[in-house]
């Protein structure tokens, strides 16, 4: 491992001579396109401040389209809402308008490329990291790439070595019917829209899915499709120099400069919806049972049913567990009660006042620095503060071993189909499909039901409590809590 590590430190001092030796890198497209593949990384000497503001312009982004995601109902509604509210915070999301003088638009694209390298660097070190980065990344490109003129399409394409063009209107009409009947459009509508032709080579996914026509080595897409393959492109060019951006970070020599400024990036990573109790909406410590058992995730009811068989938790599992239910409605007065019943029938009053109480206020923002706190989402809870052994808090379907996670879905009586696919995609670190995938089949709704991931515990429970259409949850009794205890 000595020698590795020298090897690897020689070829980053190599990488780093030829940087400064070079004179002739560009940051974008040399043609009309405002559009990057990154594949080149930026080669120039940047202060660490500018690193860092570059960086953080770009994740402000990136959280707001996050954010939009979980916000609109369609894909239509999330686009306009982009245009909105991404433009006054993104500039390289208005390079396609007119009145961008050139030097400002040199800037820009200079911005846009260290923006999203620096973000490479902080969101490459675990699977997670790099899967909410590619996926907002995306986002951000198709909706830039769908902005473009044709003309800068097609500077983008040479720019980048994509061998496409457009059909022309005689090329159209030679292939009218089959174009017409494998996309099941009208002739007129063919005759209307922009028919691209592409090297089969570069279009094997959507080949092997009979999604295209083919046609003497040639596929011939709409622009939905084109967009497809382009993203492929963009996902795996990025998934792949993030793996081997990875290898190199326990070498980099920057413990005191650089690797702090990334790990505030990531930790600002993400952000979504921020879930809060609704005015007027309030749940009672007696309704947490029945809550628990009706609206709760499996992260949030796992954690109740061991505070009522051990009548203690640990502190990760109280600050995860206390803001959720903070954000549900439940207020100090009732939080104070709820933990101090149960705490106090191992431990005495006082011992709680001492231990325990402060931090309960501190939550609701009346100790400290009064800073009001909310609800971890589901990638705070996977990413931070992971579980030991005799731990209660986390993810389910990151931190159980399998066989855990099969009693507790079986236990939901989730059928053995279903538990082995959620089973399968928390091996693939897809935990919000899992969880997504748990709350269709165990509310009785079809798979793909749900527009949108879940994405946050709290998100999952006004999903449920929308679902049944506001049930209002009963107060449990004194003889229900003594027997649910007991259970």
């Amino acid at each position: 491992m000595q020698f590795d590590n020298r090897s690897r430190r020689s070829k980053i001092l190599r990488d780093v001579n030829e940087i400064k030796a070079s004179k002739n890198y560009t940051f974008a497209s040399t043609g009309e396109s405002n559009l990057s593949m990154y594949e080149f990384a930026p080669k120039e000497e940047i202060s660490l401040r500018d690193f860092e503001d570059i960086a953080a312009q770009r994740l402000k982004a990136l959280r707001k389209i996050e954010e939009l995601k979980l916000r609109e109902k369609s894909y239509d509604e999330f686009k306009v809402s982009m245009g909105k509210e991404l433009h006054p915070i993104f500039k390289p999301c208005t390079l396609h308008q007119s009145g961008v003088l050139e030097d400002q638009r040199k800037q820009i694209r200079r911005d846009d490329v260290i923006g999203h390298f620096a973000l490479r660097l902080a969101f490459c070190r675990s699977p997670e990291d790099t899967k909410w980065f590619v996926t907002q990344e995306v986002e951000l490109f198709k909706y830039r790439f769908q902005n473009e003129p044709k003309s800068a399409i097609l500077s983008f394409f040479a720019d980048n070595k994509f061998d496409a063009e457009t059909m022309t209107a005689s090329e159209k009409e030679s292939r009218i019917e089959d174009l017409a009947s494998s996309y099941g459009l009208s002739m007129e509508k063919v005759r209307n829209s922009d028919i691209w032709m592409m090297d089969a080579l570069d279009a094997l996914e959507l080949v092997r899915k009979r999604k295209v026509l083919v046609h003497a080595g040639k596929v011939y897409l709409e622009y939905e499709s084109l967009i497809t393959i382009i993203v492929q492109r963009l996902r795996a060019t990025m998934n792949s120099s993030m793996a081997r951006a990875n290898q190199y970070m326990g070498v980099i020599e920057e413990q005191d400069r650089l690797l702090p400024r990334l790990e505030r990036l990531t930790k600002g990573g993400y952000g979504g919806k921020e879930f809060n109790a609704a005015e007027g909406q309030s749940i009672s410590r007696h309704q947490i049972d029945s809550a628990s058992s009706q609206f709760f995730p499996l992260c949030m009811s796992g954690i109740q049913s061991h505070l009522r068989r051990n009548h203690h938790l640990k502190h990760g599992a109280r600050r995860q567990y206390g803001l959720f239910l903070k954000a549900i409605g439940l207020s100090l007065d009732e939080a104070m009660a709820f933990f101090r019943e149960e705490f106090t029938q191992k431990i005495d009053s006082d011992k709680f006042e001492k231990q325990y109480a402060y931090n309960i206020r501190h939550m609701y923002g009346k100790e400290g620095k009064r800073q009001e706190y909310s609800a971890f989402s589901c990638a705070t809870i996977i990413l931070n503060n992971p579980p030991s052994h005799d731990d209660c808090h986390g993810c389910p379907f990151k931190h159980s071993t399998e066989d855990n996670l099969k009693s507790i879905l079986k236990a939901n009586k989730i059928k053995s189909e279903d538990i082995d696919e959620m089973i399968a995609l928390s091996k693939i670190n897809q935990f919000d499909k899992a969880c997504s995938l748990h709350w269709e089949v165990s509310r009785g709704h079809g798979k793909g039901s749900l527009s949108s991931l879940i994405t946050h515990p709290n998100q999952y429970y006004e999903l449920t409590r929308e679902a049944v259409g506001g049930h209002q949850m009963e107060d449990m009794t004194d003889d229900k809590i003594s027997q649910t205890s007991c259970e």
